[in-house]
């Protein structure tokens, strides 16, 4: 048993320590205050470029939060590979105009993969103890990247773009600021992240019928597939579905009437979470956090109606 303690322990020790050597490699250092991890990430390129960047993740009643167990990297990637894993796959929308691409003054992907570490124990939230000792959290988290490459302006077209490791990136993004570029997004699990500008128009160009634009169809379309997927009860999926259907009916008429659904919409979620739909994550993937995924993506609609009515980033 000694042995076995002591080959778990070098074991573990040897993962964190290739951890901190990968991090430092990539010139990205991580602390963690409280609910918050902080990352402060400088990466130079070939041609000799340095980007920079601040990232902020703020959890919701974290577990064994730490720099080691979050596990953050950065990287310069070339964004004519990325771009074909945006939406439109690096195509112009021909109905509504604008595309999704890297910028290339910032052509920078964080990658947060928070490890697994199974021989440590942890009460976890569930209330019979979780699979591990890796990070766990509830309900969602707060991705926030400050960079000065990227230049500000109102009506901003950077947003927040997530997509599980190698898989198409979505928008999460809850709220974009001045200073140079402050992109926040919100979602429930993790793990890359890369920063966007997309330029896609909300209303069909010249089309005479009403079309729902791919900037809020695509998260239409992920937020019914979350629902229908989840494990609810039959009056609780059917509530949230037919909200979705009067968001899309009302995005065509009344966007004032759609942002109250929307806004619904996250109410039944948030009321809901930890009773009637699941919301937690670990890094043992054993759970799925329905509810902070949910949320995660109404909240990145939302964004979406706001910048078509001006409100945001006035």
């Amino acid at each position: 048993m000694f042995r076995l303690r002591r080959w778990s322990y070098f074991v573990f020790a040897s993962v964190l320590y290739l951890a901190l050597a990968a991090a430092a490699s990539a010139q990205v250092v991580v602390t963690v205050d409280g609910d918050t991890a902080y990352a402060t990430i400088s990466l130079t390129g070939d041609n000799g470029q340095t980007y920079d960047a601040d990232v902020t993740i703020a959890f919701d009643s974290p577990l064994n939060l730490s720099p080691e167990s979050l596990n953050l990297t950065a990287e310069i990637i070339d964004p004519t590979a990325i771009n074909p894993r945006l939406p439109l796959g690096g195509a112009s929308d021909l109905v509504c105009g604008g595309d999704v691409e890297i910028d290339p003054a910032f052509p920078v992907m964080i990658t947060v993969e928070p490890l697994d570490i199974p021989w440590l124990f942890s009460a976890g939230f569930d209330g019979g103890g979780s699979t591990g000792g890796g990070l766990e959290f509830i309900n969602t988290y707060s991705f926030g990247i400050h960079t000065h490459d990227l230049v500000y302006q109102n009506g901003s077209p950077y947003r927040v773009y997530k997509a599980p490791i190698g898989e198409n990136f979505f928008d999460i993004t809850e709220d974009v600021q001045s200073g140079s570029v402050r992109a926040r997004g919100r979602h429930g699990a993790f793990s890359q992240f890369v920063i966007a500008s997309d330029t896609r128009g909300h209303r069909p160009l010249g089309l005479p019928l009403p079309v729902l634009c791919s900037v809020y169809n695509e998260k239409l379309v992920r937020l019914t597939t979350l629902i229908t997927d989840a494990i609810l009860g039959d009056v609780l999926r059917l509530d949230l579905l037919n909200l979705v259907a009067k968001i899309t009916t009302l995005l065509l008429v009344d966007l004032n009437s759609a942002l109250a659904a929307v806004d619904e919409l996250i109410g039944i979620v948030d009321a809901d979470a930890g009773t009637e739909i699941a919301n937690v994550w670990r890094a043992s993937r054993d759970v799925s956090n329905d509810a902070g995924e949910m949320k995660g993506t109404a909240v990145a609609l939302r964004y979406a109606i706001e910048a078509e009515q001006g409100v945001a980033n006035p």
